[in-house]
């Protein structure tokens, strides 16, 4: 079928609009809103603001009778689909996708009005959900024999052989043939395969198709062939359908643990939620892109999308990139958690549909090796119907499709033993069992069940450095989801920590207004590094020599945090002259042996890195601390700190050269508070305001988990000397971005947009 991004061009009314708006698809009319403290989703929700929304599109149907489906890959929450007078669809879940047949109520040859209404029936999830159609749309149109919407996909169960599968669907007999060819990356035929059948109704073909010397898809090298499958009667073709795959083969056992092609893999996986910071939910594949890449670069190899499905535009980037996707089905099943307007309310009625629609369009996904069939079901623990459930979901999941793994993610909620016991016929259905923050459990449960594989769903950053060992030394257990890898709104507060001056975390739990944040990423909403990144990057993958030091204030004082948190930690040497002479602890995060210390040039002496940490306390002075690290005996790296003076002016960089004037490419801006010498200032918190010229500002942020500023305008506070600004375009031409804050020189860049 031919597909249409339709996303261009709608009306909105949604609380914040004062009456009906313009938009262009995805949009969050949530994260627009001013963040209230009385808000109905508290701080799980980060204190956005909600409501229902309508959005309405006027569809021009040629006269020609067609079949069209309409295709929305994402919309929050409690969705209603109407053509004209006509209510077609309801879909209550928030983040799976669906589709809808449009045909038995189109208006041909005539302008059909199209409209689509969202609730987010705030209290809701956990975390920061968004608000409407936060994803894209398509419109599919197709004849009376035709290929429907993912219904083209391919399994390679051996290295040179991919099984084609294509259900043709057809309103009239008719004999066809479906050929199958396969291109390389180079769009080259490499080989082809025809099928004959009978077209009635719905029907499946499949073809086996050999590649010899075939290139696989793996981490290191993820080489995409296309394959396309057409219909055609006698020589006319009816319709054709295309499809990007990898070919991998993949396994996993207690003995071996993972092997994709064959070879041991173990996964430096990370969580993620769905949001993007001062986008909301809105999945522009721009940012998606960004945030996938960002986390690639710093190690990562595996993400888990909590707790539901992805987006199909983050899925494609991860068959791209090389990124292994764990992919969630659902945060809770029939049971509550927290007495929420969640998904337990319509799971009864909907679970199967929306587990078909999952794992219908995900399959496609080369990067997909496993289902989740949730997370940390309550019903899991072993004293209601969960182990039923879990083989009925799972079920569900293998009967389409029976090649990849099927998981779930679950925490320790009763005594060991216990807990080992009453769960046992949750797991049994599963190929890999999700231990949530359980490290210390992989041994033991090992010998009691010892077929049993694990990967780490969730777990501890601050611990890392221990659970990452258990992957290595233990084959059965194949990978660590660090919670998480990236900074999410909502859940506001649950990676705090604290100086004992200021009081005592004992656990976890969520903060008060104005917290908008969790704080627990490797990076920070901006997509900003935190240091726990460069302490992961060192275990992971080496060649690391990172330098960072506590507050002088904080010297030999108590602290705290929620277990989620990271130490409180800044790449600075600069502090207020009365800490001269005054000791500062400094860690530097390496995979080398030791560290030699210097302070202006003096060496103050090695010291030993301990689980890729090196520590040294050193009296305050002005000027530059910088370490060697060595291994082996050799250098191995070099940081350095120097102090820095007062804030003197903004700078602005953009973080790619152009931008495509389409409304929906972005480029981000990097903007830094420096002193005299063009040094960041790591302590400034600098009110900044952003002009935007030649195009629109999406919005200006810092990484403050816990600030005031509201994401509708145009100012911000830096954070630790740093903030973003995110901007796009639908005029070809020159993109300008200023930004100033009082007393400093501000600063500007430009980026052509075509």
């Amino acid at each position: 079928m031919k597909k249409t991004c339709i996303s261009k061009g709608w009306s909105l009314n949604a609380p914040g609009t004062n009456g009906w708006i313009s938009v262009d698809l995805p949009n969050d009319y949530s994260i627009t809103q001013p963040r209230t403290p009385d808000a109905p989703g508290g701080a799980s929700n980060g204190f956005f603001v909600g409501g229902e929304g309508t959005y309405v599109k006027e569809l021009d149907i040629p006269a020609e009778p067609k079949h069209y489906i309409l295709d929305i890959d994402g919309a929050y929450m409690y969705t209603r689909v109407s053509l004209g007078n006509f209510l077609l669809a309801k879909h209550p879940h928030g983040y799976t996708p669906f589709l809808v047949d449009l045909t038995p109520r189109v208006r041909f040859g005539e302008t059909n009005k199209l409209t689509i209404r969202t609730d987010d029936c705030q209290p809701s999830t956990r975390w920061y959900t968004g608000a409407g159609i936060y994803r894209d749309v398509y419109l599919y149109e197709g004849g009376d024999i035709r290929i429907e919407p993912w219904d083209l996909w391919v399994e390679t169960p051996e290295t040179d052989l991919v099984k084609a599968h294509c259900v043709v669907t057809s309103d009239r007999k008719a004999d066809v043939t479906v050929r199958f060819e396969i291109f390389d990356a180079d769009e080259n035929l490499v080989v082809s395969d025809e099928k004959k059948l009978t077209a009635d109704g719905k029907t499946t073909v499949t073809g086996d198709i050999r590649i010899a010397d075939a290139n696989l898809w793996n981490i290191e090298d993820p080489y995409l062939y296309t394959i396309r499958a057409t219909i055609l009667e006698g020589d006319e073709t009816l319709d054709n359908e295309e499809l990007r795959f990898g070919i991998r083969t993949l396994s996993v056992d207690a003995e071996n643990g993972l092997l994709i092609n064959g070879e041991s893999v173990k996964l430096r996986g990370g969580c993620i939620h769905h949001d993007h910071g001062v986008l909301g939910a809105a999945d522009y594949p721009a940012a998606c892109r960004r945030k996938i890449e960002k986390l690639r670069d710093a190690g990562f190899n595996a993400l888990r999308i909590a707790h539901n499905p992805p987006s199909e535009t983050l899925m494609e980037i991860c068959d791209e990139l090389g990124i292994i996707v764990m992919d969630e089905a659902f945060d809770c099943w029939r049971l509550d958690k927290g007495g929420r307007n969640n998904y337990h309310r319509y799971f009864d009625e909907w679970w199967e549909r929306d587990t078909e629609l999952m794992v219908r369009r995900d399959r496609r996904h080369t990067s997909v090796i496993a289902f989740s069939i949730g997370n940390e079901i309550p019903e899991s623990k072993g004293d209601t119907d969960g182990d039923e459930w879990s083989k009925r979901v799972s079920d569900k999941i293998r009967s389409i499709d029976p090649t990849r793994l099927v998981t779930s993610a679950t925490y320790q909620m009763t005594g060991e033993d216990v807990w080992a016991d009453n769960t046992k016929g949750y797991w049994k259905p599963l190929d890999i069992c999700g231990y949530n923050y359980m490290y210390t459990r992989y041994e033991r449960d090992h010998e009691r069940f010892p077929e049993r594989v694990i990967w780490g769903s969730e777990t501890h950053a601050i611990k890392f450095y221990d659970s990452w060992h258990k992957v290595l030394a233990l084959p059965y257990v194949i990978g660590d989801f660090t919670w998480t890898a990236y900074d999410n709104l909502g859940e506001a507060g649950t990676g705090n920590s604290c100086w004992a001056r200021d009081g005592h975390i004992p656990g976890i739990r969520l903060f008060g207004y104005p917290w908008r944040s969790c704080y627990q990423g490797d990076f920070d909403l901006c997509g900003y590094r935190r240091p726990q990144s460069y302490f992961r990057e060192a275990v992971w993958i080496g060649g690391v020599t990172a330098l960072f030091t506590t507050h002088p204030e904080h010297y030999g004082e108590d602290f705290s945090g929620t277990g989620w948190h990271w130490y409180d930690v800044l790449d600075t040497w600069t502090f207020d002259d009365k800490y001269i002479g005054k000791p500062v602890k400094c860690e530097v995060y390496t995979d080398a042996d030791e560290v030699e210390w210097l302070i202006n040039g003096r060496s103050l002496g090695r010291s030993k890195a301990e689980k890729a940490i090196a520590y040294m306390d050193i009296p305050y002075e002005k000027g530059e601390l910088s370490v060697i690290s060595y291994k082996n005996g050799e250098e191995h790296g070099r940081a350095s700190l120097r102090t820095v003076g007062r804030e003197a002016a903004v700078t602005v960089a953009p973080e790619t050269t152009g931008l495509t004037a389409d409304n929906r490419d972005l480029c981000y801006f990097d903007i830094t508070v420096v002193d005299e010498n063009g040094d960041r200032v790591p302590h400034a918190k600098t009110k900044l305001t952003c002009i935007v010229e030649g195009g629109e500002l999406m919005g200006i942020f810092s990484g403050d988990p816990k600030n005031e500023d509201q994401y509708c305008s145009d100012t911000c506070h830096a954070f630790y000397g740093r903030a973003a600004a995110v901007v796009r375009t639908k005029t070809p031409g020159t993109v300008k971005v200023t930004v100033g804050g009082e007393g400093l020189r501000a600063g500007s860049a430009e980026v052509t947009a075509l």
